[in-house]
């Protein structure tokens, strides 16, 4: 199967991933929603953006995505505890990223 269409099915499979981060969850082996749900929303983000996004950077967005994928929900039905605990997370890596 292509790249490109394992790309759409991924995206088809998986509430609010669209075709870019089914190509990043792809890119990182993470291929199947089973594989996702083993790994978690923090693992998988942390294979998929090592260094950050294209930007350098690290999106709490991306870990809200992951995580209504996991759970079938849309990502603002993420209960805020959880949220906060991704940006808080984000953050971290960010800080650790400068070498702070």
């Amino acid at each position: 199967m292509s790249t490109e269409k394992r790309v759409r099915e991924l995206a088809k499979q998986l509430r609010n991933v669209g075709p870019k981060l089914a190509e990043k969850l792809i890119e990182a082996r993470i291929d199947t929603p089973e594989g996702l749900k083993k790994l978690g929303a923090k693992k998988a983000f942390e294979k998929m953006y090592a260094s950050g996004d294209s930007y350098g950077d690290f999106n709490a967005a991306y870990l809200y995505a992951l995580e209504g994928a996991i759970r079938d929900c849309d990502w603002l039905e993420i209960p805020d505890e959880i949220k906060q605990e991704y940006k808080e997370y984000a953050r971290r890596l960010q800080i650790k990223k400068r070498g702070g």
